[in-house]
């Protein structure tokens, strides 16, 4: 009996898989359907716009938008941007499976194209606001395209350049500055050595004055005193920037800068000069990146960057300003332009990644709702939507916050440098880092074609990674932030005088109150959430300074206080931070007049303010929520998610990134990759 159960058992089976793989006349159910191949709809079939896009880039890009539409079809047309067709569109997309040479050849040859056709010119030679937003205009475009390719041109521009202009003075002026905006001379920035990195103040290059000579003797005493990470230093500068102590008849009058030259120009390197290779990266790769060594080389007096000090052809140390903590903070001050730099690219590195993902989203399927329905749209599942829809609401928030800081540093003068070092320094660490989240986001939000390197998404994370560290270890930068608003306190403290400056006029009301029931209303309204900001970062400040002031009456130096006190520091930073982007945020909306446009950045707004509530721990840790507003928070932001979704397309197609710019996955992405994309 045993026998012929398994023998009927094993018959039973056989006949259920031969209905399921063979098609039965008198059973059409039992068999599998057979279903018509996936084809692509653009979304602008669904998709519906409630507001002008136009009217909406305005807003993001604010200044310059016919130069950046000119540059856009510059790079367009060029054959050294790598157009290559994918599903019927043209995109341009560096070819990253170029050796580390190849790919360092093709970074000069785009910048002889780019110079060819006047992009350049006035980036040095002109003055004035229209010169410099015109200038960061075309730098944000070069962003969307190939990030070695910025960097070359940033620290040649805005490093190189900017230490003469900033640092230097006419004579400096006279002798570089034109040279460098034609590239007759190619520049580069050695301020990083392999000991000293974030602690400029430690870096062990030494340099002294020969009297008799009238010379400035430049030397690589050891080898953590080697500069490190110069950019362009490997195979292309001329020239170079050497960031080093000034040792003036034994007295050490610490870090100053001067001009050195390090090779000739046909690409020799210049004596008492050694230079290597830092090697692969993981990103960057056209950027040639070296080492320099310097054996005792000589160059004129008139070398040193004098603007701060001088040294007289006697030998004599001159400067105006005699405490050393105030002069070395005027030497590095006007350099705050390379964390502007980064910080915007980092934002538009962001809003790339979240184009196409987005796009992707809604045309790409996947599994059906109901048996036997269609597939659904990704973006339509609740939970994409919670992926992708706050990383943009924040994207939008940092590009207001982005425009702020370009304003700043634009209209700089001597009394807003604090203001320019503090907000830059907050920013960007806070526009990398979200950098770095959505771009892995956006990567595993597209599924295998996020891996694929056309798609640029994947790939931007290795290009972009080093910008949590280079001009700054972010880390370190909130900490410098923390240093600035834990000085502003003591003054005010002690002089008793209110708050006044970096946005923390605030902290001279009345402690805000969070109501105890938090209704959508509330958590919609633009008060409530800069009340919760701001008791947040009032607290945190006052916090941090009572705990460093209490390690210090323990006999802690005040340094090691602040070390100690790193948890609060770190939730104190990101509390100035995220305060700061709200109100620029705010301020843009004020602009807006009332219709769709301005309800969809009341969306966005608030999006990004609860979404900063929900995965701040600090908000719970020190009470500022209860458990129960934070589900409230937690709930509302769902919600924000639903409304945000019929507007996706349009916010993506706000953001002034032409297509060919973007992934092609973010087309068609099945002519993208069939048959015929391969024969071609």
């Amino acid at each position: 009996m045993a026998q012929e159960s398994s023998i009927n058992r094993a018959s039973r089976r056989t006949r259920i898989l031969n209905n399921h793989l063979v098609q039965s006349p008198s059973d059409p159910t039992s068999c599998v359907q057979s279903n018509s191949c996936l084809s692509y709809t653009p979304p602008e079939v669904t998709e519906s716009f409630d507001f002008e896009t136009k009217e909406m880039r305005k807003i993001l890009d604010i200044h310059n938008l016919e130069d950046r539409d000119w540059l856009f079809r510059v790079i367009e047309q060029g054959k050294v941007f790598n157009g290559k067709e994918r599903g019927g569109r043209m995109f341009v997309i560096p070819d990253y499976n170029q050796t580390m040479e190849q790919q360092r050849e093709m970074t000069m040859k785009r910048i002889e194209y780019l110079l060819e056709r006047g992009v350049f010119d006035g980036w040095l030679m002109k003055k004035g606001v229209e010169a410099e937003l015109k200038k960061l205009a075309f730098l944000d475009v070069i962003q969307n395209f190939d990030h070695s390719l910025a960097v070359m041109l940033g620290v040649h521009f805005f490093l190189w350049g900017g230490a003469i202009q900033f640092m230097g003075t006419k004579r400096h002026h006279d002798k570089w500055l034109r040279d460098t905006e034609t590239f007759a001379l190619k520049g580069c920035f050695s301020m990083t050595e392999l000991g000293h990195g974030s602690n400029v103040r430690g870096i062990e290059t030494v340099t002294t004055y020969d009297l008799k000579a009238g010379e400035f003797v430049i030397n690589t005493p050891c080898e953590s005193a080697q500069k490190y990470w110069i950019g362009g230093a490997a195979n292309h500068a001329t020239h170079t920037v050497v960031f080093s102590q000034l040792n003036i008849d034994g007295v050490n009058q610490g870090v100053h800068a001067f001009i050195a030259q390090i090779r000739d120009e046909d690409g020799n390197i210049s004596p008492n000069i050694r230079i290597a290779d830092c090697g692969h990266k993981i990103g960057l790769n056209g950027v040639d990146n070296g080492r320099i060594w310097f054996d005792n080389l000589r160059i004129p007096r008139e070398n040193l960057l004098n603007s701060v000090a001088d040294v007289s052809p006697d030998g004599q140390y001159l400067s105006a300003i005699k405490d050393p903590d105030q002069r070395f903070a005027a030497f590095l001050s006007p350099l705050t332009s390379g964390r502007i730099i980064i910080a915007t690219s980092a934002v538009f590195s962001s809003k790339v990644g979240l184009a196409t993902s987005i796009r992707y989203s809604l045309s790409r399927r996947v599994f059906s709702a109901t048996p036997n329905g269609p597939e659904v749209l990704l973006l339509d599942y609740p939970s994409h939507q919670r992926r992708l829809l706050p990383l943009l609401a924040k994207s939008y928030a940092m590009t207001f916050g982005g425009n702020y800081l370009k304003m700043i540093y634009v209209n700089r003068t001597p009394g807003s440098a604090k203001t320019l070092h503090v907000v830059s320094s907050a920013f960007k660490a806070i526009f990398t880092w979200h950098n770095m989240r959505t771009l892995q986001e956006c990567r595993e939000a597209c599924g295998g074609q996020g891996f694929k390197t056309e798609n640029k998404i994947g790939h931007m994370k290795g290009e972009f990674d080093v910008q949590s560290t280079f001009e700054g270890d972010n880390t370190v930068l909130m900490q410098q932030v923390c240093k600035a608003l834990l000085s502003e306190y003591v003054a005010a403290k002690k002089k008793n005088k209110p708050f006044k400056g970096l946005g923390l006029e605030h902290m001279n009301g009345p402690v805000p109150v969070i109501p105890s029931n938090l209704t959508s209303s509330i958590l919609r309204s633009s008060q409530f959430q800069m009340n919760a900001f701001c008791l947040r970062e009032r607290d945190l400040l006052n916090r941090f300074a009572a705990e460093v002031s209490l390690y210090q009456s323990k006999g802690e130096s005040k340094e090691h206080a602040f070390m100690l006190s790193y948890q609060l520091a770190e939730d104190l930073g990101r509390a100035f931070a995220d305060r700061a982007i709200l109100q620029t945020f705010i301020d843009a909306e004020a602009n807006v007049t009332a219709g769709s446009l301005k309800n969809v950045l009341g969306l966005l707004r608030s999006m990004y303010a609860l979404i900063c509530l929900e995965e701040d721990a600090a908000f719970l840790r020190y009470g500022y929520l209860s458990t129960g507003n934070a589900a409230a928070v937690r709930k509302e932001v769902t919600k924000l998610c639903g409304e945000l979704r019929p507007h996706a397309l349009a916010l993506v197609s706000s953001l002034g990134i032409p297509d060919a710019f973007l992934g092609p996955i973010a087309f068609n992405w099945i002519d993208a990759n069939s048959w015929s994309s391969v024969k071609h």
